[in-house]
């Protein structure tokens, strides 16, 4: 019998402007040439908060306090704004980078490449202050396999 994992997908961008039509047409090789192309592997990178660094709510204003003792932050806070703190609160569970951009770009109004570029600058940013932090395939594979008790 084979493992249980939770069902989970992650966006390719395709920023050659391919249809969906166009790559359903594509043989299996031309469909793995493209997925190579398109960074496939790079954006199954999936990215989560630390548990070092907590979000609160203060006087109606955020802060992000770093909680941990060996962080690259360990005596300041940071003040988002509500855009990063959407942002922040997307990736509290595990999430590729794309998948964060396709959730801004269905709640807020503004050109795609620029919800990108900032997406991917707040990446780049929170993982070397190490406010986020790679999943690895093993953290995420003992996620899937844990089930909760509640019913819906």
């Amino acid at each position: 019998m084979k493992k249980y994992t939770k069902p989970a997908f992650s966006y390719v961008y395709d920023s050659g402007g391919s249809k969906g039509d166009e790559i359903a047409g594509l043989n299996d090789a031309e469909l793995a040439v493209y997925l190579k192309k398109s960074g496939y592997a790079a954006n199954k990178k999936q990215y989560q908060i630390s548990e070092d660094y907590i979000l609160r709510k203060i006087g109606g204003d955020h802060a992000i306090i770093p909680v941990g003792t060996d962080r690259v932050i360990s005596n300041a806070v940071m003040t988002p704004n509500d855009t990063a703190v959407f942002v922040w609160n997307s990736f509290l569970s595990p999430s590729t980078e794309e998948d964060v951009v396709q959730k801004c770009v269905r709640e807020y109004e503004g050109p795609e490449e620029g919800i990108r570029k900032d997406v991917h600058r707040f990446v780049t940013e929170s993982l070397k202050f190490q406010i986020l932090e790679e999943v690895k395939k093993d953290e995420r594979e003992m996620e899937d396999t844990e089930c909760s008790g509640g019913g819906v």
